[in-house]
This record gives C-alpha cells, structure tokens and sequence, in this order.
C-alpha cells in the first residue's frame, strides 16, 4: 500500500514539474523576445545596411547594389553572409520594413537557437528539469542576450550551431541509411559557413572535427557527410573565385600576420591570442571592451554555465567517453577561438560565439549529474541552488550595468540621423548624397523606406555632380565638393544647403 501511495505521489509531482517546466521555458522566451531592457538607443549604419539589403531583396529580389539574389551582400567594402538577410528578407515581405521587425526577428532567431538548446537537452537526457535549466541559462546569458537586440547578420550564426548539435546528435543515434543521416549534418555544417565571416572558417574545421566519429561502421557516413559538406560549399567556392578577394578581404583587415612574418613569430602570436580569447575568467567578470555588442563592466557569460561545463567535461571523460557526440562538443570547444585568434581583436565577442553555445552544451551532462545526485543527498541540493542564486546574481547585475549605461552607445548607435534626415527631407524635398558617400546612402535609403517616403527622393549624385542651388545635400565623413552652408549635424553626419559651384 505504501509502495502504490508513494508511486501516486511521484507520479503527480511529474504532472505538476511538467507544465511548470514548460511554462519556465515560456517565460524565458517571453522575457527575451518583450520584455527584457531596449535595444541599444539608434540603428547603426551595419543594421541599416542589412536591413535595406533585405528590403530590396524583399521586393524585386535585388540588393542595395542591383546585384540578383545575390549570394554576398556588398555593405561598406565588405561582404555580409547572406543567411541573417534573406530570413529579414522574408519578414518584410509579410510585414513590412522597420527597425522593430527587424530586432524581432533577430530576438526570435536567438531565442531559436536557445530553445534548439533546450530540445539538445531533452534529448540528451530526458530530464524538463535540465531542459528547463538549459534554456535559462542559455536564453539569459548576456552574451546571447544582448546578441539578440542587435541587427547584424552574425545574429543567426548560434542557430546554426545548435543545428549542427541537433542534426550531430539524430545522426549519431539514428538507424536510418547513411545518406539520410549524412545530409543534415553535411548541410548545417555548410550553413555555418553561410551565417557569418567567422564561419567560414570554424565550419570547415568542425567538418574535420567529425574524425572523432570514424571508427568501425562510420566511415562510410564519415565520407557521406563530407561529401555532402563539399557540395554545399560548391557555391561559396564559385563566388570566392569569381569575386577575387571578396570574402577574404575582411580577413585580411583584421589579421595579425603581416609579410614577412616568421612561422615561429605567427605560431606565438596565434598561441598567445588563443589563450587570451579563451580566458573564460575574463568572460565571467567583464567581456568584450567593443561596445556594439556588450555593455562592459559586468558579467558576459554566467560562472554557473561554466561550473557546469567543467562539472560536464569530467563526467564526460569519467562515464560518457564512448558516446562520441560528446567527444565531438569536448573538441568544438578546443576549436573555437582558433578564427578569432587569427585577428588583431582581442575579446571579440562575434568571432567567438561558440563559445557561450558550447559551453552550455557541455553544461547538460553537468546539471544532469547534479540533479541525479540532488535526489540522494542535500550538499548536491544545496549546491544546485548556489548556482542558481550565482546565476540569478549576476544576470541582476548585468540588468543594472545595462540599463546605466545602454544609452551611452547613443553615438555609436548613430542615434541622432533619423533626426537628421527628418529635418533634410521636410518639405517634400529631396536629399542628394554623394556617390562615394556609402553610408550616408545607406541611412537615407532605409530612413526613405520606413517613414514612406518614396526612395526617388534619395538622388545618388554622379562623380564630379552637383545638386541643384539651394537644394540639400546629406553626408557623413565627406565635405561638399561645391559651395554649400552646413545646417545641422550628429556627430559625423551633416546635412547642407547647396549655394553653388566653388569660386
């Protein structure tokens, strides 16, 4: 009788943690997506670029520049990944342009990859309560936090992550033929490549990182999945050639290695970079020093996340070494600062994003274990709720560091153009901007498009053109090449009244 009354009572305690599971996933989305702090004050000429890119895609399927689905999007001299474009493409065909929509599909994205998390979690162990706990921890570090109130096309890169995780684990598990199970992986792995410049070198060195799948009866799907790796990665090459030096370029303006460099002075500053990166101490006191994606002076990762991920990384090598997903996630996280290493930055927190969503990977089996061990005795219990409280902490005073000081990226943010453009486009006049002037171009084309003003009264002025007397002319770093009288200005941006030629 007392077996059955107490089969009764465990069997309503998981009819309660259920639904009381789910709705703290909910809840943690929710927050996310509505009602966490503002997004940085203003729209900076990146996420304006993006976002006109994905509007004229949306509407006759050509980019900024005239260029015909392409693969790349030219912005500023550089080449954005085209995957973060299309999906915005997409929103703004269905809802229209808007600073709005296009931060709610970034927060929507982010909150995808961190609820794909979730689903790893379940998967892995069956447990809402890791699931649930995986999702918080996930959703609420300030690392993917704050990457979720931002426009850029990095933004999709931790989706990609986590499908490459999920497609990892179904393959590794599945009976299914070997091609069935090879084209998830292979396709994720090359869209990794497509999310974002970082990427394009992580996902091949992921793609050898399958090795530690090879073994009896995995070769085959090995090769399988390489293959369809290659395929996918067809386009990315054909592009690289035919625009010589488009996707590197960006590499190059951020690398350390210069001519005439020595192997043994690359192999020390590479090794010394990597090991500044990868300094997780840092990344739980303070983070990335560049403001366009943290707000410095408080945590960027959760210490519970990495508590757990070495709780994860011991288990892992204790009891779970034969379960080669885990071993694959162990040499991920080995790999990750390898892009960033290669630059100049340090503590750039877009190049290493894997980070944060490996991290939490490795943390499953840590709570896992935790848990289990919470059931039989109170240290394991007591244990559980620090890091709870530890992580309930630090998120507080990452709110309150934010809250201070997100409105002193107003700047950086370029928080006062619209302001601008408003008052040069009063009066139904038209706005003419230089040829050379990109960004300038960019901010009055996507301010055009959002406040219904037709975009035929931004004119792009020839080489060597003037707008007519009296008319006015927007720029940013540029100086009128005629007679003109400044009106007004934000920083670097100016708008001027054209008076004639210069005597």
């Amino acid at each position: 009788m007392l077996s059955g009354l107490a089969s009764g009572v465990a069997l309503q305690h998981r009819r309660v943690a259920a639904p009381a599971a789910l709705a703290a996933v909910l809840g943690v989305v929710l927050y996310l997506l509505v009602l966490g702090p503002p997004p940085p004050p203003g729209f900076i000429r990146d996420e304006a670029s993006i976002s006109y890119n994905a509007y004229t895609l949306s509407q006759n399927l050509h980019d900024q520049n005239g260029g015909v689905i392409p693969l790349y999007i030219k912005s500023f001299g550089d080449y954005k990944s085209p995957l973060f474009v299309y999906v915005l493409a997409g929103a703004f065909r269905v809802v229209g342009p808007g600073k709005s929509v296009a931060l709610a599909v970034a927060g929507t994205v982010v909150a995808a990859a961190v609820l794909l998390l979730g689903l790893l979690a379940w998967r892995r162990t069956r447990s809402l309560f890791v699931c649930t706990g995986i999702v918080a921890l996930a959703g609420l570090s300030p690392w993917l936090y704050q990457l979720g109130r931002v426009a850029y096309d990095t933004t999709i890169e931790p989706l990609l992550m986590a499908l490459v995780l999920l497609a990892l684990d179904w393959s590794y598990r599945s009976q299914r033929g070997t091609l069935v199970r090879a084209i998830p992986v292979g396709l994720t792995l090359a869209g990794l490549a497509y999310s974002y410049a970082a990427g394009r070198l992580l996902s091949p060195l992921w793609a050898i990182a399958l090795l530690v799948f090879a073994g009896r009866g995995r070769w085959r799907w090995l090769l399988t999945t390489w293959g369809v790796y290659v395929l996918a990665m067809v386009p990315l090459a054909a592009y690289s050639i035919m625009h010589t030096g488009a996707l590197s370029a960006r590499y190059e303006s951020t690398t350390f290695i210069q001519n005439g460099m020595s192997i043994w002075t690359i192999i020390g500053d590479f090794a010394s970079n990597y090991v500044h990166d990868a300094n997780l101490f840092h990344w739980i006191v303070s983070g990335d020093p560049k403001p366009y994606i943290h707000v410095a002076g408080a945590a960027q990762l959760f210490a519970t996340t990495l508590v757990l991920a070495i709780v994860g990384v011991v288990v892992i090598v204790r009891r779970l070494w034969h379960d080669r997903f885990w071993r694959f996630a162990v040499a991920a996280l080995l790999l990750a600062p390898i892009p960033a290493a290669l630059t100049e930055d340090r503590y750039y927190s877009l190049r290493l994003l894997p980070i944060p969503i490996l991290l939490t990977t490795l943390a499953i089996p840590g709570l896992d274990a935790i848990r289990r061990a919470a059931w039989k005795d109170w240290p394991s219990r007591i244990a559980l709720a620090g890091l709870a409280l530890l992580a309930a902490t630090q998120f507080s005073q990452f709110l309150s560091n934010y809250h201070a000081k997100n409105g002193g990226r107003a700047v950086l943010f370029e928080h006062d153009v619209p302001g601008l453009l408003e008052q040069a486009f009063a009066g139904g006049r038209t706005v003419y901007v230089d040829h050379d002037d990109v960004y300038a171009q960019t901010h009055a084309l996507w301010y055009a498009v959002t406040h219904d003003v037709a975009t035929n009264r931004v004119s792009i002025l020839p080489d060597g053109g003037m707008p007519p007397v009296s008319s006015i002319v927007f720029g940013r770093l540029q100086t009128c090449d005629f007679s003109c009288t400044h009106l007004a200005d934000a920083e670097t941006y100016w708008f001027a009244r054209v008076n004639g030629p210069k005597s």
